[in-house]
C-alpha cells in the first residue's frame, strides 16, 4: 500500500512538472498576455531571472543545453535589449549576464501574468483547499529538496 503512494505522488508530481514544461504553456502565457518575446527563448530569460547575474556556462548546467546553443540565444536576447553582459573582471574571457532595465521590466510583466493565471485556475478553490494545496507542496519541496541536498 505505502509503495502504491509513493508512486502515485511520483506520478502527481511528474505531471505538474510536465505541465510547467510545456512550450506551449509558455507560448499561451506570452500570447494572451500580450508580452513580446519569442516563447523558444522563455525558458533562458526566465533562468536569467532567476540566477542572475550568472554565466553561459551556469546556464549551461542548469538548462542541459550546449553552450553554443546557449550563446545563440542570449545573442537573441542581447540584440533585444532584454540582457546585459558584464566582463568578468577576474577573467576577461567570462562574463555575466543580467537582466537590462527593459528585461526587468518583461520579467515583472511575466511574473504579473502567472499570477493572474494562477488566479483565474484556482478561482473556484476555497482559501482552506489553497492552503492545503500550499502546504503540501512546500513540504513536498522541502523534504525533496533536503534528500537532494544529502545526496550530493
Amino acid at each position: 500500500m505505502e509503495n502504491k503512494k509513493i508512486q502515485e505522488l511520483y506520478v502527481e508530481a511528474l505531471k505538474l512538472v510536465t505541465f510547467f514544461n510545456r512550450p506551449e504553456n509558455d507560448k499561451f502565457l506570452l500570447e494572451s498576455n500580450n508580452i513580446n518575446l519569442d516563447f523558444k527563448l522563455f525558458p533562458l530569460f526566465v533562468a536569467i531571472s532567476k540566477l542572475q547575474p550568472t554565466t553561459v556556462q551556469k546556464l549551461s548546467k542548469f538548462s542541459g543545453r550546449p553552450h553554443s546553443t546557449i550563446s545563440r540565444q542570449l545573442q537573441r536576447l542581447e540584440n533585444a535589449k532584454l540582457i546585459d553582459t558584464i566582463v568578468n573582471a577576474a577573467d576577461s574571457r567570462s562574463h555575466f549576464i543580467k537582466l537590462s532595465l527593459t528585461g526587468e521590466m518583461l520579467s515583472d510583466n511575466i511574473k504579473s501574468a502567472r499570477i493572474k493565471t494562477m488566479k483565474q485556475t484556482l478561482n473556484d478553490i476555497t482559501d482552506d483547499q489553497q492552503e492545503t494545496i500550499l502546504d503540501s507542496l512546500k513540504t513536498l519541496n522541502r523534504i525533496i529538496l533536503a534528500k537532494t541536498t544529502e545526496n550530493k
